[in-house]
């Protein structure tokens, strides 16, 4: 395992012992099927074989199973696709690419541990996934000298690298800060609820559901304030765990306030879905005369799933997506093709997608450097990167500032979707929007 030695001292290794016992459970996961040692592109399992013959190792820790496992599972397809199509050119640098796995399942800090550990170990040239989180995946992987790109869209996965660049200036998160949730809400949420039919001027209340989960409860945090700044009043405030099974009482404090906008901000597809069905069981005879906007979590295939007709009308955004801002819609088609034909069907969500932007980023940096060992050189490539993807178009902040991707229309614009007609819907902003936002059917 290649790590720093002056690392050897960090936080991480107060758990250490943790999560080698967390390691042991996770073995049969982590293995590919059938247990087989032989190293393929796109499987978990494997032995140095890989590195000693010259190939280049790819790893990457994603949900896999659990409440985010479709997300895991278009992740763990969108790589499988770019090594096989980097393999079938001649490989990076004439080596061949193979992948190595593990699965963070529903995000416990245990087993993000414990795939640091397994994975770290494998001496990959680089580590890329979408989203393997919980506040400590900067700590857990950043360990190693290879580069490490994830899109956790959190503060705590940025704050490590912006309190130690030196240690942590291996990770990228090539996308923006989870506080950009509650900003761009507060901005976006007013005009729409005005334009929708919502009375905003004589109805300045919110009503706010969020988790104890940091990637939910600080944009949150940071909508409530902005939204107080302009003069509205949170009126209902509620903080859950995950796994709530009856949202009666919550609904039935906001239907009693009857707030303009009420927001929700819970990661779980199935909490949001419940939510939401029960929300508009509880008012289908009086009716709502509010906006419901959810953080990303629509996005998340289950969600239409489970919530069916009762997900009709909500806002959702993320920080990350799929547009056309950076390459042309025959671009993004293409590779959907493309992933269709390798997979059987279109990418479902947006990690099918924005996952190949950052292997992309990586293999340029690579290709720049002229080797896949030479970390200092590589990293330093990707710190330079100005990139156009199915994203938008990359650019990262200094180390000190966190070595995150860039926001804004010109560069990773958040966008705004609205179910309609079952699907999602892009609204906003203009330049990729792809319908417009429709009044709710539960306004009166």
């Amino acid at each position: 395992m290649r790590l720093r030695a002056e690392r050897h001292d960090a936080p991480w290794r107060a758990w250490k012992g943790l999560a080698l016992v967390a390691l042991l459970a996770l073995a049969a996961a982590c293995a590919p099927p059938g247990g087989s040692d032989e190293p393929t592109a796109g499987d978990g399992g494997g032995d140095d074989a890989a590195a000693e013959e010259g190939d280049i190792v790819v790893a990457s820790a994603m949900p896999l199973t659990g409440p985010y496992a479709s997300d895991g599972e278009e992740m763990k397809q969108g790589l499988e696709l770019a090594i096989e199509e980097i393999n079938a050119d001649d490989g990076l640098l004439g080596r061949q690419v193979v992948l190595r796995t593990c699965d963070v399942a529903a995000l416990e800090v245990d087993t993000i541990q414990a795939c640091a550990e397994r994975l770290l170990g494998e001496d990959p040239h680089a580590v890329i996934t979408g989203y393997d989180d919980s506040g400590v995946n900067t700590l857990a992987f950043g360990q190693g000298d290879m580069p490490y790109l994830h899109a956790v869209t959190m503060l705590a996965a940025i704050e490590p690298v912006m309190e130690d660049p030196e240690t942590y200036g291996n990770v990228f998160q090539y996308d923006p800060s989870d506080i950009d949730y509650g900003t761009d809400s507060a901005e976006r949420l007013p005009g729409l609820a005005e334009e929708l039919g919502v009375d905003v001027e004589n109805n300045r209340t919110i009503a706010v559901v969020t988790t104890d989960y940091s990637y939910n409860a600080v944009g949150a945090e940071k909508f409530v304030e902005d939204m107080e700044a302009q003069g509205f009043e949170t009126v209902v405030n509620e903080t859950t765990s995950f796994g709530v099974e009856e949202w009666g009482p919550i609904i039935s404090r906001i239907t009693q306030a009857e707030p303009a906008i009420i927001s929700f901000w819970n990661l779980d597809p199935s909490d949001a879905a419940r939510f939401i069905t029960q929300l508009r069981r509880a008012t289908q005879d009086s009716g709502l005369d509010s906006l419901v906007y959810m953080q990303y979590t629509p996005s998340i295939p289950e969600f239409l799933e489970l919530a069916g007709d009762s997900a009709e009308g909500v806002l959702w955004s993320t920080v990350i997506g799929v547009n056309d801002s950076a390459v042309p819609q025959s671009d993004i088609d293409d590779y959907t093709e493309r992933f269709r034909e390798a997979v059987g069907n279109e990418p479902q969500s947006n990690y099918g997608y924005v996952i190949r932007d950052a292997f992309d980023i990586w293999v340029k940096a690579v290709e720049e450097a002229g080797c896949a060992e030479c970390f200092d050189e590589v990293i330093a490539n990707i710190r330079e990167t100005d990139h156009a993807g199915f994203s938008g178009r990359f650019e990262f902040t200094s180390p000190e500032e966190g070595q995150f991707a860039k926001q804004g229309d010109d560069l990773i614009p958040t966008i705004w979707s609205q179910v309609q007609d079952g699907e999602n819907v892009r609204i906003l902003p203009e330049s990729v929007a792809e319908g417009s936002p429709e009044a709710p059917p539960w306004m009166p």
